[in-house]
């Protein structure tokens, strides 16, 4: 028996993409709408290419991703920290978001 550990999502971006400290790691922001107005929010990371493509997108634009779960352990304030995260290998612009303004555009070079 074969384990698979795959995750695809459909959202729409909702925050500027960033790079936290000097790492290769890009953050997304989705919202994925799940039925009517309910929605769920996930924030993934995209290294590599899958990345540098992340980082220009816009708040707006719907995407697919495709990629994996990880679980990751870290020590915050003295306490250790377990948590699952969202690993994109691949995203995919399905469409460009309308309502974008000109600060809502990240730089290729943004690494706030």
């Amino acid at each position: 028996m074969a384990l698979v550990n795959q995750v695809v999502l459909v959202g729409e971006v909702t925050d500027r993409p960033f790079r936290p400290g000097n790492g290769n790691r890009t953050v997304v922001k989705i919202r994925v709408t799940r039925s009517g107005t309910a929605s769920d929010h996930f924030e993934f990371d995209a290294f590599g290419q899958p990345g540098d493509f992340g980082i220009k997108l816009h708040v707006g634009d719907l995407i697919a991703i495709h990629g994996r779960l990880e679980d990751r352990t870290f020590t915050e304030d003295g306490a250790e920290v377990s948590e699952t995260r969202i690993v994109a290998q691949f995203i995919e612009l399905l469409t460009k978001g309308t309502h974008r303004r000109p600060d809502d555009r990240p730089s290729r070079d943004d690494q706030s």
